[in-house]
């Protein structure tokens, strides 16, 4: 084991087309040392010493056990809360002045249903549910979901735990922090406190699988597309506007180059299409 030190040309070119076949990633070139380093930590983990022994026991994975840790240290999880202001502010004033129009006309029932797709360790899903808090006067008598989706594990189980370090906290408003957070000053994280934690549900989901699940209102899949290649993107884009019901939205980051495989939606500003 101290003698591995990075994966050989050969090794890195399976590797990477494994994690492009069941994730859609595609991982650069330029990635050895990172991707090595991520390896050996899953090596260190089964007890293995060889980078050939552990792609064989990958491919080998019957339950899919192995494959979710493999996920788990491949992946990269970095957000926080409010990330790109204007994205929530839009959801809290346009796109929910839309949704409580056409309710009160009676062209939709009062369900609004809210998909983070990549939502990492659950900032965004919650930023999502601490917008519709605030709203809660308008929005009385809704029944409000928000569904945080990711492929890591253990980002999925730090979101649900729902604390946060300062870095996190970063652009959240005093005043936001002092509603929606409880501070625990040993541990030096704030919690997510339950009115817009209750909103919230985070489970495991391969954005190359079609979501089992009634369709949404709001789809947001932000700054996750820049990993994928056009192919993936484009078959991870099927899967997301299948999922939004006719009128709905789907959010995108700005320098996530999903706009050409969005063709049969309407196109609203720089990050907001909407599902005829």
């Amino acid at each position: 084991m101290d003698g591995l030190i990075t994966l050989s040309p050969q090794q890195f070119t399976r590797f990477a087309a494994f994690i492009y076949e069941r994730t859609g990633i595609r991982t650069a070139d330029g990635k050895v040392m990172l991707l090595s380093n991520r390896i050996r930590r899953r090596l260190r983990a089964c007890g293995i010493d060889s980078f050939d022994t552990y792609y064989e026991l990958l491919q080998a994975d019957r339950t899919g056990a192995e494959l979710e840790a493999f996920v788990d240290v491949i992946t990269t999880n970095e957000t926080h809360f409010f990330r790109t202001p204007a994205h929530f502010d839009w959801v809290a004033g346009p796109f929910l002045d839309e949704l409580i129009a056409a309710a009160a006309a009676h062209r939709r029932g009062r369900t609004l249903r809210i998909w983070s797709a990549a939502c990492s360790s659950g900032e965004e899903a919650y930023s999502l549910a601490i917008c519709l808090t605030e709203q809660a006067g308008r929005l009385a008598g809704w029944r409000l979901s928000v569904l945080g989706t990711d492929l890591c594990g253990e980002a999925l189980a730090a979101a649900r735990v729902g604390a946060y370090g300062p870095r996190a906290i970063e652009a959240v408003s005093p005043e936001r922090l002092a509603r929606h957070f409880a501070a625990d000053p040993a541990a030096g994280t704030w919690k997510i406190r339950p009115p817009a934690a209750r909103l919230c549900e985070f489970r495991r989901h391969n954005l190359l699988d079609p979501m089992p699940e009634p369709p949404f209102s709001l789809i947001l899949v932000r700054n996750v597309l820049i990993y994928f290649d056009r192919d993936s993107k484009r078959a991870a884009l099927a899967n997301l506007v299948a999922a939004l019901e006719p009128g709905g939205y789907l959010l995108v980051g700005t320098t996530d180059g999903a706009s050409e495989h969005l063709s049969g939606l309407d196109r609203c500003s720089t990050f907001t299409y909407r599902k005829p």
